[in-house]
């Protein structure tokens, strides 16, 4: 009987000693870990510490202005149209954390997800405004992008590009404008 019992005990101890799997099927995926906070604090309190109208010139976007749009956002217009905004969600401080539980649980969190890392800090395309039909080839109109800055602080980048000239290279690419962006962004809020 006892050497049953050491049997037994020694085939359980094997089947719960083997490699981790992860979660269990249909569990939701767990954000992936930001590698060393941004200054989420500082972003809060000045959205537009975030980027500037001269950064955003210097990969080709033309005839700059800082519009503040509100105290949760930043938004730098070029021409009447173009624009490139910082924002978070205010009072509701949502995190990457909430935004992958959100996403998995069937809420929604956009009309596009796409996970992305950009300088080793992970981004999702959250959404997307398409072109006009006949144009989608050109590119879409409008994208934004989700960005964990600390554990507390999720910031989204989003750019209106609209096809316009304004918008100089990346005029049909809002997507890489945006995510050209959010590299400025995580340069400037580094700590």
């Amino acid at each position: 009987m006892r050497r049953l019992a050491i049997v037994l005990l020694t085939l359980l101890i094997a089947g719960c000693g083997g490699t981790a799997t992860g979660p269990p099927p249909g569990s939701p995926a767990p954000a992936p870990p930001i590698p060393v906070p941004l200054d989420g604090a500082r972003f809060i309190a000045d959205p537009c510490s975030a980027i500037t109208v001269e950064q955003v010139e210097s990969i080709g976007f033309t005839g700059g202005v800082r519009d503040t749009g509100g105290e949760a956002r930043c938004v730098l217009a070029f021409g009447p149209i173009v624009r490139v905004q910082t924002s978070w969600l205010s009072p509701l401080r949502e995190t990457l954390g909430t935004l992958y539980a959100d996403h998995a649980s069937g809420k929604d969190t956009g009309n596009r997800w796409e996970e992305l890392m950009i300088k080793s800090y992970p981004v999702v395309v959250v959404w997307v405004e398409e072109n006009i039909a006949g144009r989608q080839d050109k590119g879409p109109l409008a994208c934004r992008l989700a960005l964990g800055l600390d554990e507390e602080t999720l910031m989204y980048v989003g750019t209106n590009i609209d096809e316009r000239a304004e918008a100089g290279p990346w005029q049909y690419d809002s997507c890489g404008a945006a995510k050209k962006v959010t590299e400025f962004v995580i340069d400037n809020l580094r700590t």
